[in-house]
């Protein structure tokens, strides 16, 4: 969900205009730029889906899963970071990057929940840490109540499903495919920056355009954001028993760094790491700072020293 929520508002702003446009079909192939790493397919529920998979022989698991309008790459760090000593899972989810997008899925996160589960079968994964960002978070979050045995530590990160934002709740009455278009998610301005990864992530999502791949991922989107705008899992989080990371950039406008405390109030057995100036998406803003806390959780270490270790790092 990488910017486009705010984005997405300032469209509906052109409304007038956008009423007057129409998506044309086209002709022209997409062309997908290649990922950081060996893309693999599986079918499921009749989807063909991508992703990255590493560290097979490594005995612990984690399963990464990306939020609105992302992909496997909004992990980048984490893969390169994790995947000498951690059995790595990293979908493009059904409607998102690779994957296939039929229009009869429903893309709520219940059936995205029973996705993930079916790609772990496959992959031989019993269990896994499941780490989540935003949509993410609420597909992880359902999992860990819905399928307490497959997940063993979860880890919440600017997670969607409670307290619905005043701009979800203000837009969301006017997402088409249109306006989500408009919103530039597919366009380079949904990954701004001048790092490289961020460089590559925004022509991965500007590639989309004006090819016969673009109708059928905004109409994704769109029905995946009206899903998730109506999900409120908020009174199921006290059923969670796996021990919980919540991660949180302190300067979130997605979903505001107040919502972080209703995980925490919820769910028993919680840690919080809030990441400064992270943004919504910290895994991709700041990945060391990331990285160091889900490591130091899932090794049932200390979290504070990661800010001091940032902080050092940081340029005098």
């Amino acid at each position: 969900m990488k910017n486009f929520l705010s984005l997405f508002a300032a469209a509906v702003f052109s409304l007038a205009l956008a009423a007057c446009v129409n998506l044309k079909k086209v002709d022209r192939g997409w062309d997908s730029p290649p990922y950081f790493a060996l893309e693999r397919h599986a079918e499921i529920e009749g989807i063909n889906l991508t992703y990255l998979e590493c560290g097979n022989d490594n005995p612990e698991n984690i399963v990464f899963i990306h939020g609105l309008s992302g992909n496997v790459m909004n992990w980048w760090d984490q893969f390169e970071d994790f995947r000498d000593d951690y059995h790595i899972l990293i979908p493009d989810l059904p409607g998102h990057g690779k994957s296939g997008k039929p229009e009869n899925f429903n893309y709520s996160v219940e059936s995205f929940a029973g996705i993930i589960v079916a790609l772990m079968d496959q992959a031989g994964m019993d269990q896994a840490a499941i780490v989540g960002n935003s949509l993410g978070g609420a597909i992880a979050g359902y999992l860990a109540i819905h399928y307490p045995d497959r997940v063993n530590k979860l880890v919440l990160s600017d997670s969607a499903g409670v307290k619905i934002s005043s701009t979800l709740k203000a837009v969301t009455p006017f997402a088409t495919p249109i306006t989500i278009r408009w919103s530039g998610v597919t366009s380079q301005r949904q990954y701004p920056g001048t790092d490289q990864k961020n460089r590559v992530r925004a022509d991965f999502s500007a590639s989309y355009r004006d090819t016969t791949e673009e109708i059928p991922y905004l109409k994704a989107i769109d029905k995946s954001l009206n899903q998730i705008a109506r999900f409120d899992f908020s009174q199921d989080l006290p059923q969670i028993k796996a021990p919980t990371l919540i991660i949180w950039g302190s300067n979130d406008k997605t979903v505001p760094f107040k919502v972080h405390q209703v995980f925490v109030d919820k769910i028993p057995d919680t840690k919080l790491y809030v990441v400064g100036q992270g943004g919504h998406t910290p895994n991709m803003s700041k990945p060391a700072e990331f990285d160091c806390a889900l490591e130091n959780f899932l090794a049932g270490k200390d979290l504070e020293p990661c800010h001091q270790i940032i902080a050092e790092a940081q340029p005098k």
